[in-house]
């Protein structure tokens, strides 16, 4: 047998056979755990739907509202990311900057058809479902793992720190054919090792007993020593990344909030079963006599309104539910401890809360969850920050060379594109002017060039972008991480303060110090800059016309104007 592909069963057989003593005894194992979610999340017993009696049980599923109130409380989308320029640096470049890369992680797909918000949906739905998020880069694109591929020391601080880490790929045959691997050994190994149109593929990483010293191997499932699809050296941090939910020690898989509600989705079925059998009692109505010559069963024996003359009385059995109280005390009990546990209190469902619960309750158990997951949502923040630092980022800058299409800009932002430039080229014409005339250009001279310029623009349908004009663009990504309503209000806020200094003084964008200040607490604050600046669309002339003066408004102090020299005292000679 080959010895990569004994090493890999081996290993396989490890992950199947081990257990953890801190697991549930009911799932002891990592592919336990994740297989018990699977079958919760479908409202699906493991061991079968029936009970002893033969009986379909209920399944009464507690875990699907917490994992979507998580998944809602997390969510962050593209629009998100925020680009601001570093403290000294101008906002246009890091504007248009953050405008192509949204729009390129809107466009760029992965090699299952998803663009980065699409992936970002799909992290915040997986994340706290199954407790462990795993991504991976391939060929410059990015997905999600499944953790059910995933084979691993179950004892290792994380999942990619595990001694060995396989991933386990169930294929068809054109999509092996895909890959690029030698042709003929693809098709030695489908002929040899496919069945029913599907082959197992095993992607290893980890040190083995390879002759060459390789940590990474690509096999089929009882491949020969000869029949290795692909072998490499790599760093697994190279094209893993990993996140846990809750962070258990000695255990390398996180827990998810599924796997915090097991026992209460246990007791849930227990108690909805015991009620449930407990109706087929109850709902059957039983008498009993001591008349030997009456009927079997009343229901075919009597018609409505007869009259029975009968040798004994006919009394009923007493069969009717006496443990409601303890049902209806065991489910309240298990609801409070499912919301204590997931945070998924009823106020951040939408549910109207118990009735008599004080107003005082409800809003200190909304602050309590709206902190919580204030922290999840900031920790996976953080991890796409890296994300896209070290691996969308570097694959933007080598697809987003050359020409800049415009049809990627809406009419308002076309028109701030064009005054950028048109300032821009403009200066760029004037400073060429002097240096051939040696002289400085008049104002009408001054506006004829920029004219040319203007019109010059009007007529593209694409802008040159330079190969290395973002190389020195010093740039921060910035992803919010706040609640979804706090943020909207909060951004509301601020729109209403901005509408308000604009309106107590229409001319704070005019003088060049309440302008800095002013842009300053746009950019903190999360709205660009760019986006309430209107000047560089002005002509030269129109700009030559305006007052440097800010006049006096609202609580803006105005600035001391600057005399002329017929205003200025004379000179005191010494």
């Amino acid at each position: 047998m080959n010895e990569i592909w004994s090493q890999i069963k081996t290993e396989v057989d490890e992950f199947s056979t081990d257990y953890l003593p801190i697991n549930p005894n009911y799932a002891p194992k990592q592919s336990d755990i994740i297989e018990l979610v699977d079958y919760y999340w479908m409202s699906r017993f493991k061991e079968g739907d029936k009970d002893s009696t033969g009986f379909k049980k209920s399944f009464y599923n507690i875990i699907l509202n917490p994992v979507d109130v998580a998944s809602k409380l997390i969510d962050l989308d593209t629009k998100d990311i925020l680009i601001k320029a570093e403290n000294g640096q101008s906002y246009y470049p890091s504007w248009l900057y953050g405008k192509q890369l949204r729009l390129y992680m809107k466009e760029k797909k992965n090699q299952y058809k998803e663009t980065f918000g699409q992936l970002l949906n799909r992290i915040v739905f997986n994340w706290p479902k199954y407790g462990h998020l795993i991504l991976k880069k391939v060929q410059g694109t990015i997905y999600s793992v499944p953790i059910q591929n995933i084979v691993n020391r179950q004892d290792a601080e994380s999942i990619l720190s595990s001694d060995y880490l396989i991933e386990k790929h169930r294929l068809t045959y054109n999509q092996l054919r895909a890959m690029p691997y030698d042709p003929d050994l693809t098709e030695w190994c489908i002929s040899k090792y496919g069945k029913d149109g599907m082959i197992t593929i095993y992607e290893r990483h980890g040190d083995c007993s390879c002759p060459m010293g390789h940590n990474y191997h690509i096999v089929a499932e009882g491949a020969q020593d000869d029949e290795i699809l692909h072998h490499d050296t790599i760093d697994r941090d190279d094209l893993y990344r990993e996140l846990k939910w809750d962070d258990i020690p000695a255990r390398a898989m996180g827990r998810g909030q599924a796997e915090r509600l097991f026992e209460a989705q246990i007791a849930k079925n227990q108690t909805e079963n015991l009620f449930r059998a407990g109706l087929r009692w109850s709902s059957k109505h039983i008498f009993q006599t001591r008349d030997n010559t009456l009927a079997k069963n009343l229901i075919n024996a009597i018609e409505n309104g007869d009259v029975m003359m009968v040798n004994s009385e006919i009394t009923p059995i007493a069969v009717e539910e006496r443990n409601l109280h303890s049902y209806n005390f065991a489910d309240q009990k298990w609801d409070k401890n499912i919301a204590d546990i997931s945070f998924a209190y009823s106020e951040l469902s939408g549910e109207r809360p118990p009735s008599g619960t004080p107003l005082g309750t409800s809003i200190l158990q909304t602050q309590m969850s709206g902190q919580y997951f204030d922290i999840k949502q900031e920790a996976l923040g953080l991890f796409l920050k890296d994300i896209i630092y070290d691996w969308v980022i570097p694959e933007f800058k080598k697809e987003k060379k050359g020409n800049l299409m415009l049809g990627e800009f809406d009419e308002e932002e076309l028109d701030r594109l064009r005054g950028l430039l048109l300032k821009n080229r403009t200066n760029k014409k004037l400073v060429e002017f002097m240096g051939k005339t040696k002289r400085i250009p008049s104002s009408e001279e001054a506006k004829l060039i920029q004219s040319v310029i203007k019109e010059g623009l009007k007529t593209k349908k694409e802008i040159e972008i330079p190969a290395d004009y973002y190389d020195d663009i010093k740039y921060k990504i910035d992803i919010i991480i706040t609640n979804e309503q706090i943020d909207m209000a909060s951004r509301l806020s601020t729109l209403q303060t901005i509408l308000q200094i604009i309106g107590s003084n229409p001319m704070i964008l005019q003088e060049p110090r309440t302008r800095k200040i002013f842009y300053k607490l746009l950019d903190l604050t999360g709205f660009s800059p760019i986006d309430f600046q209107l000047e560089e669309t002005a002509d030269i002339s129109e700009t030559m016309m305006q007052s440097p003066l800010a006049q006096r408004g609202g609580s803006i102090a105005r600035p001391m104007p600057i005399g002329t020299p017929a205003m200025l005292p004379a000179a005191t000679r010494l």
